[in-house]
């Protein structure tokens, strides 16, 4: 499940916004009674707990990871039962999965009552009328989370989902294969992997997946380059192919010579085996994979993205997870209810020590029950110097168009003309968009 997961949660970052063509559920009387019942918000979080009151009878279902979350949902979902006396089923449906089912299950009246979503799909949830706002919530989440965090929940200025946790990605790396080695800058990385390098006996000194354009952005972004203008909102103002981007695109066609490998064979699965197998010095990997590094047999070590050549340090992009509560809901108070509960500062920091997930909210790496390993304070810093993983229903045509540059690329083509293709294709696809 720890593959999957890992190479399921890529896929999300990157891959565009499942279509969801579940009915508009603004008719349902379930919505009807959550807004009567959100008509008031809570400030105080005790205080609004005691005011929404679950509907008689309630009993609900949610959808996340079972194995991978099993620790933290065992307790939380302990705690909720033993405070309002309220079942909940689990489900092990993962968030890029939650749309899609949800748009058939959730009129048949088997839908989850809390999911989980990711930044990519969020805009895709609310224009398919599948979640409720936070409204009675709404000023506490907003007062413990990070406000990209709130961002990335929000649309069209309405907060619908009750943050959880971050991601990101940087360096992991083998301390015994590393060693004293200088890496300081990519440069650095470079010069190391040349020596390292044994391609014919598998081992190799970097590896990441190059046709995975979200990894690819963080060299875009270091020397400039963006997806969308204002910070990820302005779909008007489209950045993969300015100054930066070619640039980033231009270092990214230089690592091929450190990756002699052709794009297609780059993936997270020969990746993870040659990592493993103690083949592999320094793996480019994302922070929802911290509990998985520290039980390697070895130790590993975690570095921030280093200073490009000529640039600022690369910056990847960084995303957040959240529950929201179905349009469908039987039950809309305690799936509110629910939902707040499990995402609470407090919840957030205890899903951390049980599964090392990185809190939504505002937090110190000092804080008390935030893990102190090596892995999780880099992640926490790296956090601190990414970049906004786009939000806006648009960005699911980002990721085709961006792919095709990179295969391009990859095989010797102009990054800027790719670029220029790439950029033109984006526009296109946004102007007919349905």
């Amino acid at each position: 499940m720890k593959k999957k997961l890992s190479l399921v949660m890529l896929s999300a970052i990157m891959l565009f916004t499942l279509s969801a063509c579940g009915g508009n559920a603004a008719t349902n009387s379930g919505n009807q009674s959550s807004n009567a019942a959100g008509s008031q918000t809570g400030t105080d979080e005790t205080a609004a707990t005691e005011e929404l009151k679950p509907e008689e009878g309630a009993e609900l279902r949610l959808w996340t990871f079972i194995t991978d979350l099993k620790p933290f949902t065992d307790y939380a979902l302990k705690e909720f039962e033993q405070k309002y006396n309220i079942k909940v089923t689990v489900e092990d449906v993962g968030y890029w999965d939650s749309i899609k089912r949800l748009s058939t299950d959730g009129p048949a009246g088997v839908g989850a009552d809390v999911f989980g979503l990711q930044t990519p799909d969020v805009a895709n949830a609310v224009q398919s009328g599948l979640v409720l706002p936070n409204d009675y919530f709404e000023e506490d989440t907003k007062s413990i989370n990070k406000p990209d965090t709130i961002a990335a929940a929000t649309h069209d200025g309405i907060l619908y989902g009750y943050p959880w946790n971050v991601y990101t990605f940087s360096l992991y790396y083998n301390k015994d294969l590393v060693k004293d080695a200088k890496l300081e800058t990519w440069d650095d990385i470079i010069a190391f992997s040349k020596k390292f390098n044994d391609v014919k006996n598998n081992k190799f000194g970097f590896l990441y997946e190059p046709k995975t354009s979200a990894f690819d952005v963080a060299f875009m972004t270091g020397y400039g380059g963006y997806i969308f203008g204002n910070n990820e909102t302005d779909v008007n103002d489209i950045g993969i192919n300015n100054e930066g981007s070619v640039k980033g695109m231009q270092f990214i066609q230089s690592l091929h010579e450190i990756i002699p490998l052709e794009l297609a064979d780059v993936t997270n699965n020969l990746k993870g085996g040659l990592w493993a197998q103690g083949k592999l010095a320094i793996n480019m990997d994302g922070s929802w994979a911290i509990g998985e590094h520290n039980k390697q047999p070895f130790p590993v070590g975690v570095l921030p993205m280093p200073k490009l050549p000529g640039g600022e340090n690369a910056m990847p992009l960084a995303g957040s997870t959240g529950y929201y509560v179905s349009s469908y809901s039987k039950y809309p108070n305690a799936a509110k209810l629910l939902a707040h509960f499990i995402t609470t500062k407090e919840m957030q920091i205890k899903n951390n020590e049980l599964t090392g997930a990185l809190p939504a909210a505002n937090i110190s790496g000092t804080e008390q029950g935030i893990r102190n390993d090596e892995l999780t304070q880099g992640f926490l810093k790296q956090i601190a110097s990414s970049h906004r993983f786009p939000g806006l229903y648009e960005t699911k045509y980002v990721w085709p168009a961006l792919d095709a540059a990179i295969a391009d690329v990859w095989k010797g083509g102009d990054p800027k003309a790719a670029l220029d293709k790439a950029a033109q294709k984006l526009k296109s696809d946004i102007a007919n968009q349905k």
